[in-house]
């Protein structure tokens, strides 16, 4: 099977294109509004939910949790995103696990 590179994803519309053979439709909207939820943080919720565009970094947060569509293979760059954002990931976790650590035994 020939898999196309995938470069880049704009908006809600395309992301959901590509993923929904994969993921239900309403499972697939609730991910993306959970993650504009955790990333927009100052934007009302009714904004939330009309925005179009994605950024980049929300791309890859959904990319990390669903894996890559199906027929397609990520660009050099979306991969280095990704391994960046999950490597930052496991810095976090490593992090707060050493400060529960730490905490117990004081």
């Amino acid at each position: 099977m020939n898999l196309k590179t995938l470069n880049y994803i704009r908006n809600k519309a395309q992301l959901q294109d590509l993923y929904l053979n994969q993921i239900p439709e309403r499972v697939l909207e609730r991910e993306i509004n959970d993650i504009l939820k955790e990333t927009r943080t100052g934007v009302p919720m009714g904004m939330r939910h009309q925005a179009k565009a994605l950024l980049t970094h929300e791309i890859i947060i959904f990319i990390d949790r669903n894996g890559t569509p199906d027929g397609y293979l990520l660009s050099e760059e979306l991969e280095i995103k990704l391994n960046k954002y999950r490597d930052r990931l496991t810095r976090n976790k490593l992090l707060q696990w050493e400060f529960e650590r730490t905490n117990k035994t004081e």
